[in-house]
């Protein structure tokens, strides 16, 4: 089970919107987890998110380019590397789409699995393995 929280974001801007987030642990070549914490965004399809730095620090592999398409519906070209992620227990190798933003888990590491979120700010964000 993977547990995080809901935080508020935007409280002292114009807009205010809820961030549910949880922290996974990632790591390269060398095999060594490190935590990073991630937003939920169940409108990216993909695997995982990071920014250049992370990938940088950890010395991902490079796998190649892809497109996706944007919640904007338009279409960007990522560069895209493989990473580590230890997944309700077991490292588990993924695609990871570098972007400019905070790390995003995409739908695919989400993939047979319950997401129990707590809409409000504070609550509980909870990621359950499907039963087998």
């Amino acid at each position: 089970m993977i547990k995080g929280q809901v935080i508020l974001v935007g409280r002292d801007g114009p807009l205010e919107f809820l961030s549910p987030r949880v922290a996974i642990e990632i790591a390269g070549g060398d095999r060594i987890f490190r935590t990073v914490e991630a937003i939920i965004d169940t409108a990216f399809t993909g695997w995982l998110t990071l920014p250049e730095s992370i990938i940088q620090d950890l010395g991902l592999s490079y796998y190649g380019q892809r497109d996706a398409v944007l919640a904007s519906n338009e279409v960007s070209e990522f560069e895209v590397y493989s990473v580590l992620v230890l997944w309700h227990g077991i490292a588990r190798p993924v695609l990871v789409h570098q972007s400019a933003s905070r790390p995003l888990i995409g739908m695919s590491l989400l993939a047979d699995c319950r997401l129990a979120v707590e809409a409000w700010e504070g609550g509980a964000v909870v990621i359950e393995e499907r039963p087998r």
